[in-house]
C-alpha cells in the first residue's frame, strides 16, 4: 500500500514538473514574438 502511494505520488510530481516545464517553454515561445511585434522601439 505504501509503495503504491509512493509510486503514485512520484509519478504525479514528475508529471507536474513535466507540465510546468512545457508550459513555461510554450509561454516563452509565445510571448517573445508578441513583445517584438508590439514594442520594437523599446527593445534594448
Amino acid at each position: 500500500m505504501i509503495a503504491g502511494v509512493r509510486g503514485a505520488f512520484f509519478l504525479m510530481v514528475a508529471f507536474l514538473f513535466f507540465v510546468l516545464i512545457i508550459s513555461m517553454f510554450a509561454l516563452g515561445t509565445v510571448m517573445r514574438p508578441g513583445r517584438w511585434i508590439e514594442r520594437p522601439r523599446h527593445a534594448h
